[in-house]
Order: C-alpha cells, then structure tokens, then sequence
C-alpha cells in the first residue's frame, strides 16, 4: 500500500511538472561556433529525459547480453555449472550406493561442465578404486596432488595404492612429502611412524612418535611403550652390527622406558654375560623379575651358570623369586628347579597349591611327572591335562599369531608392538587392510585439521 501512495504521488508530480512547463515553456539559446539553437526550456527538458531514457535502455541491453546471451551470458555459465554441481552430487550419491560405473560417468560428465574441481577428481578416482580400475584411480589421484586444495588427498590417495601394490618405499616417500605438506594432520603423522617402523628406520620411527605424541594422537602409556619397543629394536641392530657398547645404552634406554621389557631384560642380560659381567647381569634379571615374573628371565639366569649343580640353582631360583614368591610363574620356576633337585616331598604341596590356583598345562605335566616318581595313579592327572588352560605365550592382539618370541612386529600381520604375554586366547579380530577409505571420511580427516 505504501508502496502505491508513493507511485501515485510521483505520478502527480510529474503530471504538475509537465504542465506547469507547458503553460511556462520559456526560451533557451545556444550558441556554438557559427551555429545557433533557438528553443524553448520544455522541449530541451523533453530532449534530455529521451537521451536519459535511451542511455538506460542501451545499459540495460548491455547487461542483458551479458547474463543471457546463449554460450557467454552468465546466467549461461552459472545454469551450466549447475547441471555440473547436480550430476556431482548424483555420482556421489551412486558411488555410495555401490554403482561405480554409473557413479564414474556421471562424475565425467560434471567435468565436462565444471571448472576444475578437486571433488571431481576424488569421486571419480573412489569409484575407480572401487570398480577395480586402480591405473585410473592412480590417474586422478595424481591430478588431485597437483591441486592446491587436493593436494594433501591426492597423496593419500597415491600413498594407498603404492602400499596396495607392495611398493613400500614410494609408501614411504609419499608419506614424507605429506608430512611436509602437513604437520599436524593425525593421518599423516600415524601412517609416516608406521611406514618408518616397517622400513626399520628405528630412529626416524622415533622422531615420528615424539610428533604424535605431541598431538596427543597416542595415550602417554602407548607411547611409552612404543618408544621401548622402538629403542630395543634399535639395541638389536647395533648389537648385531657388533656395536656392543651403543646396544648397551639403548637396551638400558629401553628398560628404563618401559620397565621390566622382558625382551630388553634378556637382550642385555646376554650382553653383560658375554663379556663377563655375570653379576651385572644377574640383577637386570632379579630387578626385571621383581616387576614382573616371566618364564624367559629364568631361562636367562640358568644361563649364566649352565653347568652349575642342581642344588645351587635351587638356591638361586629362590633368591630369584624372593621379592614375588606367589605369582604362578615364580612357583612354576620353583617346581622346576625343586624337581631337578629331586626334593619331591617338598615340592608337592607346593605344587596342589599352583594347581588350585593357577592350574596351566605346565603345571599338570610337573603333577604328572611327580605322580609318576611317587607312584601315583596317573589316570586322573592326565585326564585333567587333556582339559589344562594353555600356558602363556607371546599372542598378537591383532591377529591372534602366537610365535615363539618378541618382535617389534608381528611375523604374521606386521602390526607394530602388537605382542603381548598372555595366557588366555580371548576373540580376536582380523587386522584391517589398509585400503582407501570411504570419500566423505577422506574429506573429514583431511579438511578438519
């Protein structure tokens, strides 16, 4: 209504305008060179409000050609781009729903309309990753890298087909050039420390966990013990090298790090033996036992003095397990060494006692000896072996292998630090493959940060 009042009245004042000239049209003059105009004030207005009105006409046309006009008006090129932008999101909506090949025509045909977009490149090298097409994923990841915006994508995506294909060094390469493109990404600071731990570069492994460490990626206790397993890995080449003196530095490192580290206990234990420091090495091994019992420790102080007599090993197993002496591992080495010295008498409550408590398969087979020297009846024991829980042993907690010793990384899936002492089997969950993610997480991990 406003709106009406104030057309009306703009009305009626160019109606009085326009009359008020007519009845006044006054006399104008102008004189150029050796012309002269003679007319009067009203149609010189007249004059002026046609040339405006032709003016704004020509500027209307103008814009007019430049928004519509087929093929260069921008309403063209922004119609255009919104086809592109719909068969975008319809092949994203295909890739989700398991269509690739659909997923990638359409993604070509947006291109087609599109200015260049990284989107356009990551749906199209998913959906060939995804359809088995990995020479043309590789293609468009490679045109990813080459974008300002995708540059970080394209190298994930590069770096997931070269350990796809076995090429871990160019995995490698990939991950250090990422690194450098970003800092602080989580998924680049993981991948670069387990690419460096597969490569065995034990030091630069290193330097990558102190920067997940200081993003706070890994748990203060995790990382802890990776940086153990990490610098007993790094003892155990220089040891191998005949560095003695500098695997000594680092397999104290390692248990200071991670206190009682059975494999880093043994590690220096033998090499304090080896050159003939048998005392030093007997307290790395009581020290290790104090904190935690395993059977490998025993193993390493009968070693010491192999050829020793039954009763003085006795002797020591008992100044062995005195800070521990109820954990089923001090009893088990007990019994061990008790059976040795042929003190089955003694050894026998000792013995019903661990099999009440903690009754592994290692403890039935010394009952079922003991029954045998004592001339038990058997039949019972060896029913309850055929039922005894296994005894412990190093398990991968992300495959479930059980091999004989620690390693940094598990013979059979390759995880790192993954091997832990247990007695109990429990479910374990295949290792997940590392493949291409999903394209709204490859979006999510690699913008947030």
């Amino acid at each position: 209504m406003t709106r009406l009042v104030f057309w009306f009245f703009g009305v009626l004042v160019l109606a009085a305008s326009a009359a008020w000239l007519a009845d006044h049209p006054g006399n104008v003059s102008i004189e150029f060179q050796s012309y002269a105009i003679d007319t009067s004030f009203a149609a010189l207005t007249l004059l002026v409000v046609l040339v405006a009105a032709l003016a704004a006409i020509g500027v209307w046309f103008v814009g007019w050609l430049r928004r519509d006009m087929p093929i260069f008006g921008s309403n063209q090129v922004i119609k255009r781009q919104s086809r592109g932008f719909k068969l975008l999101n319809q092949s994203l909506v295909a890739l989700s729903s398991g269509d690739f090949k659909r997923a990638r025509t359409l993604v070509e045909q947006a291109e087609v309309l599109l200015p260049p977009q990284p989107m356009v490149h990551l749906i199209a090298a998913e959906a060939a990753t995804r359809g088995g097409d990995f020479t043309a994923a590789s293609k468009r990841y490679a045109a990813l890298e080459d974008t300002d915006d995708g540059r970080l994508l394209g190298l994930r995506g590069l770096l997931v087909e070269a350990r796809r294909t076995g090429h871990d060094s160019e995995a490698l390469r990939l991950a250090r050039v990422a690194f450098e493109e970003n800092r602080k990404s989580p998924w680049v600071l993981k991948t670069l420390f387990a690419l460096e731990v597969g490569a065995g570069n034990w030091r630069d492994a290193e330097a990558a966990l102190d920067k997940v460490a200081r993003e706070k990626l890994l748990e203060p206790d995790q990382v802890t013990r990776h940086r153990g397993a990490l610098l007993y890995a790094e003892a155990t080449e220089l040891k191998l090298s005949g560095e003695k003196a500098a695997a000594r530095k680092e397999l104290k490192k390692a248990i200071s790090t991670r206190p009682g580290f059975t494999p880093a206990v043994v590690s220096l234990a033998r090499l304090e033996r080896g050159e003939g420091n048998k005392t030093k090495a007997s307290k790395v091994i009581m020290d290790a036992w104090a904190k935690g019992p395993h059977p490998a420790l025993a193993s390493a102080l009968k070693e010491l003095d192999s050829a020793e007599a039954a009763a003085d090993w006795l002797k020591r197993v008992r100044g062995l397990i005195k800070p521990n002496t109820t954990h089923p591992e001090s009893r088990l080495v007990l019994v061990d060494a008790m059976m040795d010295a042929g003190d089955y008498d003694a050894v026998k409550p000792i013995l019903d006692s661990l099999l009440n408590d903690a009754p592994s398969r290692a403890a039935w087979q010394y009952r079922l000896a003991l029954a045998h020297v004592l001339k038990e009846d058997p039949d019972p024991i060896e029913t309850a072996l055929k039922h005894a829980v296994d005894d412990a042993r190093w398990r991968c907690s992300t495959c479930g292998h059980q091999p004989n010793g620690w390693s940094p990384l598990c013979p059979s899936c390759g995880s790192f630090d993954t091997l832990s002492w247990s007695a109990k089997e429990g479910v374990v969950e295949p290792a997940e493959a590392f493949e291409a993610d999903s394209t709204i997480a490859l979006l999510a991990d690699s913008t947030q940060r």
